[in-house]
């Protein structure tokens, strides 16, 4: 057989077993499996992954030839564009199920603390988000009513235009603070009510008891933490911390407190 006929052959073959991915209707998705959502509702994110998963093979004019292949989903797209749309997820795992079956796994955010604008929560203009572990906002609050306990913290922006899914605070001050809240919380029984990140290197913690604790970010957030608990459990009696004004450790060699 001349090489001129091998050679059509083959481009027919591959031609024909393309269209039968991309265009057979058994491999066309019709199935859409959501789960792991609780706070972003299933019908928008299968809207927006239809809208992905429906691509234009051909396009003349007003005539587009359209195609649902599951061969052609790009997972990866697909993940980056659910979580760019929906800020609250923080992982999407996609997996296809042939033949026709996209699974969509959410994990959303959960919150460690609170963020607020400005001048804090005190302002009535201030916009209060919920914040995850790395310091991005991803859903604002409506009333602080929903706070559930959390710590709010404050920093002052140079503009209260934010909008979800921004880094508003470093991740290393969003750890400090954890850590500060849990080592309160299971030593002292004290809560964090609130921290203010006034610059770079100043964390101000205020506690429910009305006192507060001055740490320097620029140092190591451990010593500072036991040099705090040296002084609540050696110093500092429960009773007195009634009248407790302050505990400054931003000094390396020793804690000023009234």
């Amino acid at each position: 057989m001349p090489i001129f006929w091998i050679l059509n052959l083959v481009v027919v073959i591959v031609l024909s077993v393309l269209y039968f991915l991309i265009f057979f209707s058994g491999f066309q998705v019709e199935n859409i499996i959501i789960s792991g959502n609780e706070k972003i509702p299933s019908k928008n994110i299968e809207k927006l992954a239809y809208a992905n998963i429906n691509k234009k093979i051909i396009g003349i004019g007003k005539w587009n030839l359209m195609s649902k292949s599951i061969f052609l989903v790009n997972s990866q797209k697909l993940q980056q564009e659910i979580l760019s749309r929906f800020p609250v997820a923080e992982a999407v795992a996609v997996e296809k199920k042939l033949p026709q079956t996209i699974s969509l796994k959410i994990t959303e955010k959960k919150p460690v603390a609170i963020f607020c604008s400005s001048a804090g929560s005190e302002q009535a203009s201030a916009k209060c988000f919920f914040i995850d572990k790395n310091g991005v906002i991803f859903e604002e609050l409506q009333s602080l009513a929903q706070r559930q306990d959390m710590p709010i913290i404050t920093q002052t922006l140079n503009s209260n235009d934010i909008f979800t899914g921004e880094s508003v605070v470093d991740r290393n001050v969003i750890s400090a603070i954890s850590k500060i809240e849990k080592n309160l919380k299971d030593n002292f029984q004290i809560d964090i009510k609130e921290a203010l990140v006034s610059n770079p290197l100043r964390l101000d913690i205020k506690t429910n008891e009305n006192w507060q604790i001055y740490f320097d970010l620029n140092s190591d957030t451990n010593l500072q933490i036991i040099k705090l608990n040296s002084l609540l459990k050696n110093e500092i009696s429960q009773t007195s911390r009634a009248s407790l004004q302050y505990i400054d450790l931003r000094f390396k060699d020793r804690a000023y407190y009234k």
